[in-house]
């Protein structure tokens, strides 16, 4: 038991992104962060893109900032942020822009 154990520890933990800086809960998470880039425009509109992913096997959707500007009817970004939730595997990401 103890070796099940210890195997299925070594696999979760190499499983994990090695992306440093986002944050990642394997049983749970919830987070938002911040877009590369800011510009000093006014943010009269905004537009939301969504995109799924099943146990990091299957994604589909398009949570590109360029899809929320198209959503959102934006032609001048004025900056953007993805938001992040994960249960158990099962995936949501959504980004949010900004702009004129």
């Amino acid at each position: 038991m103890k070796k099940f154990i210890a195997v299925l520890a070594v696999l979760l933990m190499t499983s994990v992104s090695a992306n440093a800086d986002m944050l990642y809960g394997f049983i749970y998470q919830e987070v938002t962060s911040p877009g590369n880039g800011y510009n000093a425009v006014a943010a009269n509109k905004t537009g939301i893109s969504e995109c799924k992913s099943i146990f990091g096997m299957v994604g589909f959707g398009d949570c590109s900032v360029q899809k929320a500007m198209k959503n959102g009817n934006i032609k001048v970004l004025g900056g953007y942020d993805v938001y992040r939730q994960n249960i158990l595997g099962f995936m949501v990401i959504k980004t949010r822009a900004w702009g004129n």
